[in-house]
């Protein structure tokens, strides 16, 4: 298990970004990044999601980790089918590591800390 420091480092750039194993044709990690729209929550106690609720989203494996670039600073945390890791502040416009040492195919999910839908990149 990883440990939520290990686990939830902030940093500006991630430390396996772009050395999958693979092809030439592998994409970098923020070469790979894809735009995502969370999905506003419904009232005070209900926070925005990414995917949609009851959908999961799946480890590409292009990062070592799971990276997002938000464009509003938000808290934003990674959950998993088997619990849901620590909040990680997200500043305006920088990637920033919002789970180290992902697992390629491994499903999870996003919250962001409020009501308010997030949007901006993430790569994974």
């Amino acid at each position: 298990m990883i440990s939520a420091a290990a686990a939830l480092t902030v940093l500006t750039a991630p430390a396996h970004a772009g050395t999958p194993s693979g092809g030439a044709q592998v994409l970098s990690c923020y070469g790979s990044a894809r735009a995502y729209t969370g999905e506003a929550g419904t009232g005070a106690n209900d926070n925005a999601h990414w995917p949609k609720r009851g959908q999961w989203t799946k480890v590409r494996g292009n990062c070592g980790d799971i990276n997002i670039k938000t464009n509003y600073k938000r808290s934003v945390r990674v959950c998993t089918h088997s619990k849901c890791y620590g909040w990680v502040t997200a500043p305006k416009g920088k990637w920033t590591v919002i789970f180290a040492n992902s697992t390629k195919n491994a499903e999870y999910y996003l919250q962001f800390k409020g009501v308010n839908a997030s949007t901006g990149l993430i790569a994974d």
